[in-house]
């Protein structure tokens, strides 16, 4: 769809008029200028009788409110506000290269839609604090997978902070944490100095400056079970450490501290990713596949117990190595043919090529 195009939607949807006498509308506007003004004029000069704003500062830079977006308009300019900061993902192209992708999601006072990030576009969801004014230029839409309409920010595209938002970043005022739940993994059980049995369970938080790790120590089955991917989340105190590659990691000790809104849950869109585009030193990986053939439990020279198997998605296969109590999991769960998605892996090369590592974190799920 044209810039044309989409400003003449705009107008038949805030018109009321069909796009038949929108047409004839702005032919009759050219005929009675002489024809001197071109289309684009025109159905400017019709807004304009009609009490209907389509532009603002001239002809190069039309105003779009959220209500008057459709797929696939070019050259959008809109002035929104961040609600929810978004983090980035990254994904192998085709040509092999690796993309990067962030989405946030925008308001302004007709609605709400996401705002779509691509590539080095994806810098600015590291700057932009939840309740920031900005304004797009040259943006683009799409359709979202939902029917919805997104707004992308593509090389062309530019972002300008009008305000910036309040300060309410990872650790605010009171020490008071906010977010959603971005992934919950699998609980672990330990052996304490004492020689007691411990538990712990770590989730990911989304939050207005990216993506936060926390570590909840005892955690109750109540406590487990409400780790929804997608529900809202405050968490009072804890403390901040350094884990060992130098990421923040919040630590709980008293999980009375977390609330959990099951009533507010806006699910992740976490897809996995095809087995033929995973590359060495890929972490944080969703991958999804068909177990194949039958698999036992081994023993490395260490004393560490494994299991191996075959991920298939497609036309693409990856071994999978489980460690320890995650390999004693899988025994039981995972059978030949049963369709396996795993959450929270990493790749690397193996003494036999690429592999995909399960760790103590990772989430598996089988069906």
């Amino acid at each position: 769809m044209s810039e044309l195009e989409g400003l003449i939607s705009i107008l038949v949807r805030k018109s009321g008029l069909s796009t038949s006498e929108v047409l004839t509308k702005i032919e009759e506007k050219k005929e009675s200028l002489g024809h001197l003004i071109n289309d684009d004029v025109a159905v400017r000069l019709v807004a304009r009788d009609l009490g209907i704003a389509v532009s603002e500062g001239g002809p190069s830079k039309p105003i779009v409110k959220i209500e008057d977006l459709v797929a696939n308009i070019n050259n959008v300019t809109i002035s929104l506000t961040i609600e929810r900061s978004g983090t980035i993902r990254e994904f192998a192209k085709k040509d092999g290269t690796t993309g990067r992708l962030a989405k946030l999601i925008v308001s302004d006072d007709t609605g709400s839609a996401a705002l779509v990030l691509w590539d080095d576009k994806t810098a600015y969801s590291q700057r932009l604090r939840v309740g920031a004014k900005v304004s797009v230029y040259s943006a683009y839409t799409k359709a979202g997978l939902k029917g919805d309409v997104e707004v992308h920010m593509g090389n062309r595209s530019r972002l300008e902070i009008i305000e910036e938002g309040p300060a309410n970043g990872w650790e605010d005022e009171g020490n008071m944490h906010r977010g959603r739940i971005l992934r919950a993994y699998d609980p672990i059980s330990f052996k304490r100095k004492d020689g007691s049995e411990g538990r712990a369970v770590a989730f990911q938080i989304n939050h207005s400056l990216g993506v936060t790790r926390v570590l909840v120590w005892d955690p109750s089955d109540t406590l487990i079970a409400e780790l929804i991917a997608g529900a809202a989340i405050e968490i009072s105190g804890g403390v901040m450490k350094t884990d060992i590659n130098g990421a923040k990691e919040l630590h709980i000790n008293d999980e009375s501290s977390i609330q959990i809104n099951r009533e507010d849950v806006d699910p992740p869109q976490i897809e996995a990713v095809r087995l033929a585009d995973v590359k060495p030193d890929m972490s944080e990986l969703t991958v999804e596949g068909i177990v194949e053939g039958e698999f036992d439990l081994s023993t490395t020279y260490s004393g560490k117990t494994y299991a191996r198997l075959l991920l298939r998605d497609g036309e693409a296969a990856l071994p999978v190595i489980f460690w320890n109590d995650k390999a004693l999991m899988i025994k039981r769960v995972a059978k030949a043919g049963a369709i396996l998605r795993i959450e929270g892996c990493y790749a690397k090369i193996g003494p036999q090529g690429l592999e995909i590592n399960v760790n103590k974190w990772s989430r598996t799920k089988a069906e």
